[in-house]
This record gives C-alpha cells, structure tokens and sequence, in this order.
C-alpha cells in the first residue's frame, strides 16, 4: 500500500493529527501503546529537562507516516529529544512499525541506546523490535480504575494536613518546591531557578487540556506541599491520566500519596469520567493502586537496543 512520510511540521497543523490519531481509537492505542492525550500534549507542552534550548523541539522529533489518502497512519515520536521513543500506529497500519523503527535507527540511532515503550498485547510489535535488534529490559504496569463505580472509603489524612488544589489555592511555587525535592532529589532551589521553572510551567499551562482542580497537593501544617498528583484528562473519551504522582522525602509512608491520588478519582467521577489510569514501577505503587479500586491491570515493556 502507497505511503508517503516526512517531519513534523507545526504549521500544517501536525499536533492536531497526532491528537486525533491518539483520541479517535483509544482502545487501539492503549492496548498496543503506553500513550494517551496527556502524554501528547505534554511532549509538545511540557518545557522540561533540554527540551527548552532545543530550537524546534517537535519537527526535530516527530516523523509521520501518510496513507494514499494523504491520512495520518503512524507516527515515531521521541518524548524528550533522547533515544527513548514510540511508534503509534492507527488501526490496520501495524506494519508500519517496522518501517518506523528502520527510519529511527537511521535518524535517532546516534542519540545513545535506543527504547521503546509497548504492552504485553502488542505482539506485532514486539516481533518488529526483535527483528531490528530490541529486547526486552524491564517492566511496568498500568493500572484502569472503572470511575462508574464507587470508589473505597477516603483514606485519612493526619491531623492538620489538607487536600488543596491550584484552582482554589495556586501556590505554583509550592508545587514546584515539592516536585523538584520528590523527582530531583533537589531540597533547594535558587530563586533565578524557581523564577526560570516558574515561567516555562506558566507556558506550559497553557496547553489545551490543563485543569486546575485535577492539579492537587497535599498541604501540610507548616504550610508545604509535600504530595500531589495531576490529572491529564481526555475529555472526549471521559478518561483521564494520573500523572506526577509525588511525595516529599520527609514526609513518606504516612497515607499522604494515596488520599491525593483518591480525592482525584473522587473528582474525576464528579466531573462525570468513566475511567482513569495510572502507571506503576515498584511493588510499593503496584499495591497502593490495587487497594484504591483499581479493576485492570496490564502489563508494559520497555525495549532497548544497545548498539
């Protein structure tokens, strides 16, 4: 079948394709791939790590594939300019997978090992990744909780601790503190570096599927934040991602992660979501998601090549 494939381009409206390729058939991209919406948006939004200095961040690391129709049939994306990437595909173009992965390591194979995310269903491209040279590395999970059920009882919170969210209570700076101290092992930041992380998250804000009373935290009686989490949410399909999951060093192990995370859920079911995911890679994750009602699990696979 006649296929056509070139960069990304911005202004011929390529982030649109890539959301509709992502939105339209969500059961084909989630049973074969660990992206979502979210994920998207944030690859094209999210001004984190070298992304910012990176002059043409998403042509440089976007390559689409076109049907004899001129209509998008896949797409090799590198989430953060590096070696790790996904192909997605729609559906019926699958073997497309091995013309994609041909084009990265020709294109993308100078950027270091080269990994990519699939789940245990993907079988067809998993073959393809063996074929050029991928094996398996490690695993994940991803759990689904069903949001048209009730969800267990909300855990409590110790005394003087409360749920804020950024709609009501945007303490961005806050926020920022805390998710440098949780993923960076960062205690402090400077204020040229609060500044700086403080404006590029302002312009990521502005990507269309930011939602303030999803964006919640954890406050303690001091007056940190010290857990959240974030909902990426898909409207049009009524589901959503939780993301950012995070808790302060110093304050672990007290309950704090999973009544953020269950406020959430409790929200996204007000807002009337029907499902919602979350991605786990310890056994310590993997049990607090089970307990919060979550009803499937499948299981991921991060495949690399080494040379």
């Amino acid at each position: 079948m006649r296929t056509t494939h070139r960069d990304y381009a911005e202004e011929a409206g390529d982030f649109a394709r890539l959301a509709r390729l992502v939105t339209d058939d969500p059961g084909h991209v989630r049973t074969h791939t660990t992206w979502c919406l979210g994920r998207l948006v944030d690859w094209k939004h999210g001004l984190w790590g070298a992304k910012p200095s990176i002059p043409r961040f998403c042509e440089r690391n976007a390559h689409l594939w076109f049907d004899g129709l001129g209509d998008l049939a896949a797409a090799a994306i590198s989430e953060e300019g590096g070696p790790q990437f996904v192909v997605l595909t729609t559906r019926g173009r699958r073997w497309l997978v091995d013309e994609a992965l041909a084009w990265a390591l020709t294109h993308w194979g100078d950027r270091g090992p080269l990994s990519v995310e699939i789940t245990a269903a993907a079988t067809v491209e998993a073959a393809a990744l063996e074929r050029h040279g991928f094996r398996p590395a490690s695993t994940f999970h991803a759990y689904t909780f069903d949001l048209t059920r009730p969800l267990p009882a909300p855990p409590p919170l110790p005394d003087g601790f409360a749920i804020v969210d950024m709609a009501t209570d945007p303490d961005y700076a806050g926020l920022r503190r805390l998710r440098a101290e949780a993923f960076e092992g960062r205690a402090d930041l400077s204020d040229e570096e609060l500044a700086r992380d403080l404006e590029r998250a302002a312009v990521a804000r502005e990507n269309p599927i930011y939602h303030a009373p999803t964006d919640l935290c954890v406050r303690a009686p001091d007056g940190r934040l010290v857990a959240g989490c974030e909902a990426l949410i898909d409207a049009r399909n009524a589901a959503a991602d939780v993301e950012r999951i995070c808790t302060h060093g110093a304050f672990r192990r007290r309950g704090l992660a999973r009544a953020v995370i269950h406020d959430c859920l409790r929200r996204l079911q007000a807002m009337g979501l029907t499902r919602a995911t979350i991605a786990g890679y310890s056994p310590e994750a993997l049990a607090l998601y089970g307990s919060l009602g979550a009803v499937e699990q499948r299981a991921c696979c991060i495949y690399r090549r080494e040379s």
